[in-house]
């Protein structure tokens, strides 16, 4: 598995700025740094629980579900469309995020994300309960709309024993 770096982590600072302005940034980066934080995923982690103090639960999941579907949107306009199937099982990978993307027909899941044993478990909260997970969800999502036309993607369920979270597609009535 690809190593969660400096270069991705301020890739999704730009990413977030685009969505919540410079000045918000600034702040979310200097409260970071006043935690001392030095470790790539503690750190993206921590961004994204400030986010959630910053903009509220649901802001929260919405900002980083949009950066997810923006990293998926940016990884098809840079490949070819006979290289998205591949580049949306290990972009996750090489990211340094999850061992992988799996899909099964309407179906999709992230297996072995990094955040949810070493951050997410150990603090009582279930998958998906993070603003941090919204952004898996959202490049599972960016991909998979355009797959396959669905409205968008929801959490499914996690099966523990195999560390997978699925998502199912929301299709349009």
């Amino acid at each position: 598995m690809g190593t969660l770096s400096e270069e991705i982590l301020e890739n999704i600072y730009k990413l977030l700025e685009g969505i919540v302005g410079e000045k918000a940034i600034k702040l979310l980066k200097r409260r970071i740094a006043e935690k001392g934080l030095t470790e790539v995923s503690q750190i993206l982690f921590e961004a994204a629980q400030e986010i959630g103090e910053l903009l509220g639960q649901r802001g929260a999941y919405a900002t980083l579900r949009e950066v997810g579907r923006s990293v998926a949107r940016n990884l098809m306009n840079e490949h070819p469309k006979e290289e998205w199937e591949d580049i949306f099982h290990q972009g996750l990978n090489i990211m340094g995020f999850a061992k992988g993307v799996k899909r099964e027909g309407n179906r999709a899941c992230i297996c072995s994300c990094i955040f949810y044993p070493k951050f997410l478990k150990e603090r009582g909260l279930k998958p998906i309960h993070h603003p941090v997970c919204w952004i898996g969800l959202g490049f599972v999502e960016g991909f998979m709309k355009v797959f396959t036309g669905a409205k968008g993607v929801r959490f499914l369920k996690r099966d523990f024993d195999k560390e997978q979270c699925w998502f199912e597609l929301v299709q349009i009535q």
